[in-house]
């Protein structure tokens, strides 16, 4: 809620006080946004604290028979943790807001345009007590409403209009099924399509230890094929590696001029000639 001098105060207010001291069209409208949202968060803290603690259960019976305190292992924690979480804000004020503190000395560097904090301490007291006295009353109001009109205020959510707008606030303005349509199902889509298939199971086992194993064992089992026993097919393979040998040496050596193409040509031309002699006797072998 932002009560004064608790933790949410000086977390919330000091924040306000500075957006309105920035004297901007941009910073007058976070501050009375924020007044806004400061009125709203006091009201529905309120009513969660009413509908738990104040009003009557309105569970099922298994929950409410089984319902009991947390044991001491979770209390304690629990118990010392409140005081810091409920004062901290209290106590190390003057580490953060106010002027004259020499806390964090020149650790953090705070543009001459950006600092605000000056102007805020001499803002407008009625600027200063606004979203206090907003979130005071708008907590007043959920406590008056729960306490005394809870039925009037269900009846009215039965209604066709009350019903709409609950319908289009529990939906949160739709902005959870923007997020998951547009954006989380689509990063989702990727992760499965892109990141997964094709990178994971894709590329990386087809190049990993489980692709190359798969790999190199379907080429071993091919080139066993070319033992065939028979001569001739050896030899056009050993002519086969010697005219690309010859191929890559004389390009190295010879940069494109012309004695390499020449001898380029007749090379293919003798490869041809013994690519005949050794089809033919194959073909009269068989």
């Amino acid at each position: 809620m932002g009560f004064p001098f608790l933790t949410g105060f000086y977390s919330k207010d000091v924040i306000l006080e500075i957006s309105f001291a920035a004297f901007s069209n941009f910073g007058h409208f976070s501050y009375w946004l924020g007044t806004l949202a400061a009125f709203f968060t006091a009201f529905y803290s309120m009513r969660l604290s009413y509908l738990t603690f104040l009003s009557f259960p309105n569970g099922f019976r298994p929950i409410l028979i089984g319902a009991h305190d947390s044991s001491f292992k979770m209390a304690f924690p629990l118990f010392l943790l409140s005081f810091p979480s409920i004062f901290i804000g209290y106590c190390s004020r003057d580490f953060f807001i106010g002027c004259g503190s020499i806390f964090w000395n020149n650790a953090i560097f705070v543009f001459p345009n950006n600092l605000n904090i000056l102007d805020a301490e001499f803002s407008p007291i009625f600027f200063k007590l606004l979203p206090v006295s907003l979130s005071i009353f708008s907590a007043l109001l959920a406590l008056f409403l729960y306490f005394f009109f809870s039925k009037h205020l269900f009846q009215i959510k039965q209604t066709n209009f009350g019903l709409n707008i609950f319908i289009f606030l529990n939906k949160k303005w739709f902005f959870d099924k923007i997020y998951n349509e547009f954006f989380n199902q689509s990063f989702l889509n990727f992760g499965y399509s892109v990141s997964y298939k094709f990178i994971d199971r894709g590329i990386i086992e087809m190049f990993g230890p489980f692709g190359l194993s798969k790999n190199i064992y379907s080429f071993s089992r091919y080139l066993s094929k070319l033992h065939s026993g028979n001569i001739y097919d050896y030899a056009i393979w050993m002519f086969i590696g010697a005219f690309f040998s010859s191929f890559f040496l004389d390009f190295s050596l010879s940069s494109f001029s012309s004695p390499f193409f020449l001898e380029l040509i007749n090379s293919f031309f003798l490869f041809i000639l013994v690519f005949i002699i050794s089809q033919f006797l194959s073909s009269s072998t068989r």
